[in-house]
């Protein structure tokens, strides 16, 4: 997953000042979990009472973040949606069949990296061993609303009697009610539902709906940015008690996450390379030439939104596609698509329910699976918001929300094996889609390249902004 605090421009020393808080935020989890571990070995009263004046600060600053959840999913899930039909009603002919096309082939691509993931991960996940008295600590050191509500069964929908009470538990009857409750699965899948009906109205009323929802979300955003300042003392203050509690556990999770993770995001990367061969029909040398370069940029950058012009110069020297197509398809990639989107999430999803002896069914996945998905179309740029958008997602899974802000704060090292994933991704759905869209890259099967020249090619277009487009 890229960096929120993308940029186009290079890394330079100018810039390096964003790098700040993610090392004050590591810093304030490491040491948190260094005293905490500490304090768990030799636990003394006045140790014991130190941690019992830190524990309220973390608690504080959690539920300060929870606040904004709710004006944050509708927000993402009505914008993301919304958009994403704007693309596909854009005025130009043209245009609107390669901009649904290369939609599909983004929803078809998440949907394959999430059977992946749903395949390699769980067996990993498992093989990282829990004591059930540190589970049980762990278990304790998770407070909130989440934790409690999910404990008492209220927000539980993948536990509940049945499964058809379940399904029937996904649909509110009063979603303000849901809202007020905290009830966030059910809210999801109303907003889902609400934000499908948008896409069906007029186009004035559609975009002036947008734009509230947009104005919204970026009223949250703002008010999170505020929260956030103090994220660092506010990591510290939810690991020293988590560590005090479980002790090493936690140390050995975040190594073993972090591990997992990038294997995983390195693991669909190389998946993407026999991909682009058969369903783009592109030679495989090619496609890595065409890719070099941009790879070194995202994985020196963090941002597939920094490697759009090594993309852009990579297809038309390598793969020697058209302009028009690369010119629309990649800049849309890296606007809405993020191909390690939900794997990344999942991993997450899973390991921390390990973690956390948190019970997932496959109706919980799979309302988790097609929420990140559906965010991930609407991503938003924000200094240092990392996954704040898809939390509401975890929460609604019956994870801990201080589970989900202490593994947020490691992220730094995965982000280098997603973007680099991304970027993969990015021109393997640029190959697929050019192959859809009648156009093939010398050498590949059934070409349609003489001379130099395409055959039919695509007319060169001026593309307008839909309302509500993602900035990063």
């Amino acid at each position: 997953m890229d960096r929120l605090t993308d940029s186009p421009q290079p890394v330079t020393a100018s810039n390096c000042q964003s790098l700040s808080p993610m090392i004050l935020t590591l810093v304030g989890l490491f040491g948190g979990l260094l005293i905490g571990f500490v304090i768990h070995r030799w636990p003394r009263p006045e140790l014991l009472a130190f941690v019992s004046l830190v524990e309220p600060a973390g608690l504080v600053w959690s539920n300060a973040l929870q606040m904004t959840l709710i004006p944050l999913v509708v927000s993402q899930l009505i914008c993301g949606i919304g958009t994403t039909a704007g693309y596909t009603t854009a005025g130009h002919k043209a245009v609107g069949r390669l901009s649904g096309l290369s939609l599909l082939i983004f929803v078809v691509m998440l949907a394959a990296g999430s059977v992946f993931t749903m395949f390699a991960a769980p067996s990993l996940v498992a093989r990282f061993k829990v004591d059930p008295a540190e589970m049980a600590a762990l278990q304790a050191s998770a407070s909130g609303q989440t934790s409690s509500r999910t404990a008492s069964g209220r927000d539980d929908v993948g536990n509940s009697a049945s499964f058809g009470a379940g399904i029937v538990a996904l649909m509110p009857s009063n979603p303000i009610k849901a809202a007020a409750d905290g009830a966030m699965l059910p809210l999801i899948v109303f907003t889902i539902l609400f934000a499908l009906a948008i896409t069906r109205i007029a186009v004035e009323q559609r975009q002036s709906l947008l734009r509230f929802f947009q104005a919204l979300g970026e009223t949250a955003f703002v008010l999170v940015r505020w929260v956030l300042k103090p994220m660092p003392v506010g990591v510290f203050a939810l690991a020293l008690p988590m560590a005090a509690n479980a002790g090493g556990v936690t140390i050995g999770a975040i190594g073993y996450f972090v591990f997992l993770d990038c294997l995983i995001a390195l693991g669909l990367t190389l998946l993407l390379y026999p991909a682009a061969l058969l369903f783009g029909r592109v030679n495989i040398r090619r496609f890595a030439r065409s890719l070099a370069q941009a790879q070194a940029v995202a994985v020196s950058s963090r941002s597939s939104l920094a490697a759009l012009p090594a993309m852009l110069d990579g297809a038309n020297r390598w793969l020697h596609l058209p302009a028009t197509v690369t010119g629309f398809v990649l800049p849309l990639c890296v606007s809405v698509f993020k191909a390690s989107q939900p794997g990344g999430h999942l991993v997450k999803l899973l390991f921390i329910a390990h973690l956390y002896g948190v019970q997932l069914d496959p109706l919980r996945i799979a309302v988790f699976t097609v929420t990140v998905t559906v965010i991930s179309f609407g991503v938003a740029g924000l200094p240092g918001t990392g996954t704040m958008k898809s939390i509401p997602a975890y929460l609604a899974s019956g994870i801990p929300l201080e589970a989900i802000l202490f593994f947020n704060a490691v992220d730094a090292i995965p982000d280098i094996f997603r973007t680099l994933a991304n970027v993969t991704g990015d021109v393997t759905a640029l190959t697929i889609v050019a192959r859809l869209a009648g156009v093939s890259a010398p050498g590949a099967t059934g070409a349609n390249i003489s001379n130099g020249e395409m055959e039919n090619p695509l007319p060169a277009v001026e593309i307008d902004d839909p309302v509500g487009t993602p900035a990063g």
